[in-house]
């Protein structure tokens, strides 16, 4: 690239990618009325909105001020949108100016443009700033800045299930400026202008193209939220006619959240009292209360409540769209709904996530079928089942400080198995339990003034001989119990499958066996 820097300014650029089904400008802007053609570059299209005053002139000071002159903003679209030939074949950007982006068509915009041009053009300790989505049922938003260059790693980004939106850090590409952006949008400031806007956007074009982070950086490809319209669109079509047609494989129900089951008296998926309470979320069950044929809107707009055992009145709702969980391949790529939003997931990561969850061990512990609503009306009934066993669901350790808190397990047997129970619920619900096998698992082995704490609730028979002294790991076996009311084998969400792989690999690392069960839940 031969940029002359010296004649040209330092400017801020904001450019998107245009995808390559899309190759006239009418396709591309919403209307080209206003456009001028840059000859050796391409168009610039602008549009302007009249000035006018500020909405809080009269909202907050009302009559309260009388200015000689009015105050008045407005709002200058610009947009400069350059072919790029590159092999034969023209690649669109756009250069966007104030406003711009909305002079753009819906759906036109590469996705993750910038996300991956900034990634190929950074050094692996060079990142200030991140933004990411930790998926599951409830998707934590985060964002994180550092005051100096430090490694992706710094952040505590979690490979398998962070989608990381946007990151900034500094260059190691000088035609690209300093600090740059990548999100949908390349962002920075650089020596550019129109006199050599072409040759910047092809080197971009290369720096796009290039695998360099794949190197340091090739986990990003596996989860991307799908922000195309088309696709989703695609996706909320194959969902609908899957509910019609009554094909449900790979469709659930389940609540998004965590919530306390001991407070639960059901399930209605209509607020009036004369309808039906059910126990637990159910395909079938709820698509029965909805008219026919199914409709994305009325999944959207269909409500679900928790009624409350301890009130009786409504506590929590949630759209029935929330509530659905689908697996679904559409070609040749699998996509997952989870919390109403859509997730493409690469091929080879759902097969290695699936791989390992078929490699865990299915316990062949016996213990009897769900007969109650409650998990904790269910757990005294499996441990007096199991010879030699103690009910410790709800004994709970302070450990940790503050009001931390910590529960062993919900049936300790008299073989060292500990078991942890939860109902079928979401990628959160069951991540929770995942996570609760973890650090119980770990303060058991590490920590000896929990097993002290510990010893204290232990019943006869099953306290520690000596608390001080660290248990052998490899002598006992966490046990995760999923209670569901599916005649097919155990099958979980996606996303719990990834937390269920990252759990089993720290307590691996301790020594323990991992199990899981499936617990059979008696339909009333």
């Amino acid at each position: 690239m031969s940029m002359n820097a010296k004649k040209v300014k330092t400017n801020k650029y904001s450019v998107y990618m245009i995808k390559p089904e899309f190759q006239t400008l009418d396709e591309i802007v919403q209307s080209s009325k206003n456009s001028i053609e840059i000859d050796g570059v391409g168009h610039f299209v602008s549009a302007s909105v009249p000035p006018k005053t500020p909405s809080w002139v009269k909202d907050f000071f009302g009559d309260a001020i009388s200015l000689d002159r009015p105050l008045l903003n407005a709002s200058s679209k610009g947009l400069l949108i350059v072919p790029i030939s590159r092999h034969g074949k023209a690649t669109y950007f756009a250069v966007v100016f104030g406003f711009g982006r909305h002079l753009l068509r819906p759906g036109v915009l590469e996705e993750r443009f910038g996300l991956k041009t900034v990634l190929n053009s950074l050094d692996a300790a060079s990142f200030r700033k991140i933004d990411k989505t930790t998926l599951g049922s409830v998707p934590k938003h985060s964002q994180e800045q550092m005051s100096r260059n430090v490694a992706a790693t710094d952040f505590g980004i979690d490979i398998e299930q962070d989608l990381v939106s946007s990151v900034t850090g500094k260059s190691r590409d000088p035609l690209l400026g300093g600090i740059i952006t990548g999100k949908d949008a390349l962002s920075g400031s650089a020596k550019v202008n129109v006199g050599n806007i072409v040759e910047f956007l092809t080197h971009c074009l290369e720096r796009y193209t290039s695998e360099d982070y794949k190197k340091d950086f090739d986990w990003i490809d596996q989860i991307a939220e799908v922000r195309d319209k088309k696709i989703e669109e695609e996706l909320n079509l194959v969902l609908v006619d899957k509910l019609n047609t009554r094909t449900l494989d790979k469709v659930w129900m389940a609540v998004p959240e965590v919530i306390e089951w001991s407070d639960v008296k059901g399930f209605r998926y209509a607020r009036q009292k004369s309808n039906d309470l059910h126990d637990d979320l159910d395909v079938p069950a709820c698509l029965e209360t909805l008219p026919s044929p199914v409709t994305l809107e009325r999944l959207k707009h269909s409500a679900i409540f928790r009624i409350s055992m301890a009130t009786d009145d409504v506590v929590e709702r949630w759209t029935v769209f929330q509530c659905m969980y689908a697996e679904v391949e559409l070609r040749d790529d699998v996509y997952i709904l989870n919390n109403a939003k859509w997730y493409r997931i690469a091929k080879g990561f759902t097969e290695q996530v699936q791989e390992h969850f078929d490699a865990v061990r299915r316990s062949d512990i016996d213990l009897p079928v769900c007969t109650v609503t409650r998990e904790g009306d269910y757990t005294p009934i499996a441990a007096a089942a199991l010879k030699g066993a103690c009910c410790m669901d709800g004994e709970l350790i302070m450990h940790g400080g503050g009001h931390s808190s910590v529960e062993f397990c919900d049936i300790y047997t008299g073989e060292n198995k500990l078991l942890h129970i939860k109902r079928y619920g979401g990628s959160n619900v069951l991540s929770h339990l995942f996570s609760q096998g973890v650090v119980s698992a770990e303060l058991f082995v590490s920590d000896a003034d929990f097993r002290q704490k510990l010893n204290v609730k232990l019943p006869v028979g099953h306290k520690l001989a000596d608390p001080s002294a660290a248990p052998n790991a490899k002598d006992y076996e966490v046990i995760y119990g999923i209670i569901s009311e599916s005649d097919k084998p155990l099958d979980i969400p996606f996303f719990s499958k990834v937390s269920l792989k990252n759990a089993r690999r720290r307590l691996s690392m301790y020594g323990y066996q991992v199990g899981i069960k499936q617990i059979k839940k008696a339909v009333n």
